[in-house]
């Protein structure tokens, strides 16, 4: 039993078929793991329009609800294959007339091959096993050293409208006068001169302070005011307010991100003949994957 055919028992389902069915299959769910927009089915039979003869079709590909459609032959070969595979191909893409056309096979092609599918618009491309040397020139794990700077000790000071309200405010709060609290700036909030509540703190002065520079070990200082007169509650009174003072200190904390493929070894390799482009293909990638009664590629239940 050869690797594909293993891969597939393992990962899809351990079922007898006709040889090379399993490297179709395989071919599809890898055409639908690329873009999962896309409507994959296996073994289709069509016809061209006004036409006789009937084709099967390895895999067939519909984007944009049948607005496009996309035919692949899949060819599971220990060599690579010559210009007679692609012809017949092409008699079969030139009667069912798809918006694209792909040969798929394990080795790959002759020159006369490669240069007949470039005259007919044919894509060809690779799928088979991955093997280690297919992972040269590819960065597979990058170190990220990230620096965040972080704010402690942050003080809010209302500013009063006029120095009346500061007096009015004096009196009621006696003895509490300057004193400092710790509240959450969430669960506070602003009122209108109606003393309808309209936003949390949280909200209003936080993407101000955020604007402020914020310098390693250092003390900002700063001052904003509003637009428009707030009203904020300190001991149960409501204070008119048109803006506040700000003093924070910044401090920052190093952090080394190691961004990677978690070590995954790669099943399948997927690539195209005419663009510079790989797709390694995983376990995790695969095993979703089933196919339903009409050969269509679908998620599988959990």
């Amino acid at each position: 039993m050869n690797s594909i055919d293993q891969i597939y028992n393992k990962l899809i389902a351990n079922e007898k078929m006709k040889n090379g069915s399993k490297y179709e299959r395989l071919a599809a769910i890898v055409y639908k793991i690329i873009d999962e927009s896309n409507v994959v089915i296996h073994d289709l039979r069509l016809k061209g329009i006004g036409k006789s003869a009937q084709h099967q079709i390895d895999v067939t590909i519909e984007k944009n609800g049948r607005l496009k459609r996309i035919l692949v032959e899949c060819k599971q070969y220990d060599k690579v294959i010559g210009i007679g595979i692609i012809r017949d191909f092409f008699g079969v893409v030139s009667q069912i007339k798809p918006d694209e056309a792909f040969v798929v096979t394990t080795v790959g092609y002759t020159k006369g091959a490669i240069d007949f599918a470039k005259d007919e618009n044919i894509n060809l491309s690779i799928l088979r096993e991955a093997i280690d040397s297919d992972w040269d020139g590819i960065i597979r794990s990058v170190q990220v050293n990230l620096e965040f700077i972080l704010m402690k000790n942050v003080v809010i000071n209302w500013i009063a409208i006029d120095d009346d309200e500061i007096k009015r405010v004096q009196g009621l709060l006696m003895d509490n006068w300057g004193e400092q609290r710790s509240v959450s700036t969430k669960h506070e909030f602003f009122y209108d001169h109606n003393y309808i509540q309209i936003s949390n703190i949280q909200d209003v002065i936080k993407p101000i302070i955020n604007l402020a520079p914020s310098i390693p070990n250092e003390v900002t200082e700063g001052r904003h005011e509003f637009e428009q007169t707030k009203y904020v509650i300190m001991l149960g009174h409501f204070v008119a307010i048109k803006g506040f003072e700000f003093k924070f200190t910044s401090y920052s904390r190093e952090h080394q991100l190691i961004v990677d493929d978690g070590g995954k070894v790669a099943l399948l390799l997927f690539k195209s003949m005419e663009k510079d482009e790989k797709f390694f293909i995983f376990e995790d990638n695969i095993s979703k994957w089933m196919f339903d009664d009409n050969g269509e590629v679908i998620e599988k239940n959990e």
